[in-house]
């Protein structure tokens, strides 16, 4: 928020499953965006669950909120934290700050 003014800047990255998860991470994240809630259960429509095999928005995985702390306990923390560190000075921004 501090450094963009209030406004979303919303990327994909890369690595999913074309079919059974980029489309639902897209429509949870417009969800959050439009400040509407997406019940995890909420069932997806038959023909797309014969297609993929997945019957509903979510896999049934832990989603709550959990910030970044800096600890470098699992892998993707580590890369998190590596990429902060190698990133964020080149942009003027403090990579070890939880603002930033």
């Amino acid at each position: 928020m501090r450094y963009a003014g209030g406004k979303w800047l919303a990327l994909g990255g890369g690595g999913y499953q074309l079919f059974r998860v980029v489309p639902r991470s897209w429509t949870h994240l417009l969800a959050t965006v439009l400040d509407r809630d997406l019940p995890p259960d909420t069932p997806l429509p038959p023909e797309w669950v014969e297609r993929t095999g997945v019957a509903a928005m979510t896999d049934g995985g832990h989603t709550a909120f959990q910030p970044w702390g800096g600890d470098a306990d699992l892998p993707v923390d580590m890369a998190l934290r590596n990429t902060r560190r190698a990133v964020f000075p080149l942009h003027g921004l403090d990579p070890d700050d939880p603002r930033d």
